[in-house]
């Protein structure tokens, strides 16, 4: 007979940004690889806009969806909590870092 534990890691939301987030550990400057340093600073004001009421789509990766919630989110790639937006994607909700904002449109509703 053959046994195995299995360790399963599933992200979830943790409530709303928390603003003293360290933004900056994901950009090049803090020596772990990571994103632009000019893109911190424009993708934390397109989730500010987030944070007002109402119905919002964002851009990712050159593809609008739209907004279901945003918040602390401590799943993949991180698995800790991390400034995040979930969206509706083709295959059901999916979970951006902030820093993939790319734009943000508020939809009429």
């Amino acid at each position: 007979m053959k046994t195995r534990m299995v360790e399963e890691r599933i992200g979830e939301y943790l409530g709303p940004i928390d603003w003293s987030y360290d933004f900056t550990q994901h950009d090049w400057g803090s020596g772990h690889g990571g994103i632009n340093p000019k893109i911190v600073a424009p993708a934390m004001e397109l989730l500010r806009q987030l944070e007002t009421p109402g119905r919002w789509q964002v851009m990712t990766h050159q593809i609008y969806r739209e907004v279901i919630r945003v918040g602390m989110y401590d799943g993949w790639p991180f698995w800790k909590p991390t400034p995040s937006v979930q969206t509706r994607g083709p295959l059901g909700p999916e979970w951006t870092p902030f820093y993939n904002l790319q734009s943000v449109e508020r939809l009429p509703g």
